[in-house]
């Protein structure tokens, strides 16, 4: 039994050992990653019972999708300077 949980935890750990290095090479060569132009909630609205819309800009995308108890459905998916050339934004 010991000899299994050894061999777990040492599977754990070299997996995150390997995450931490990919998640790190990732943002050192994709600078996409760093923060900038992560994702941001523009809009939220709450529908019947326990339903919400959401319109979530991620990087160059806005995208609007419900959650709710039977799940989740995607509306729509624009470019972000779409979205606010239709909004009348400038």
């Amino acid at each position: 039994m010991s000899a299994y949980l050894l061999r777990a935890a040492a599977t754990l750990i070299a997996m995150s050992v390997c995450a931490y290095f990919l998640v790190r090479y990732a943002r050192k060569h994709n600078p996409q990653l760093n923060g900038t132009g992560g994702t941001e909630i523009l809009s939220s609205l709450r529908l019947t019972g326990r339903d919400i819309f959401f319109v979530v800009k991620c990087g160059p995308d806005v995208i609007a999708f419900t959650v709710g108890p039977g799940g989740t459905c995607l509306l729509g998916r624009w470019s972000y300077n779409d979205w606010l050339e239709a909004n009348n934004h400038s």
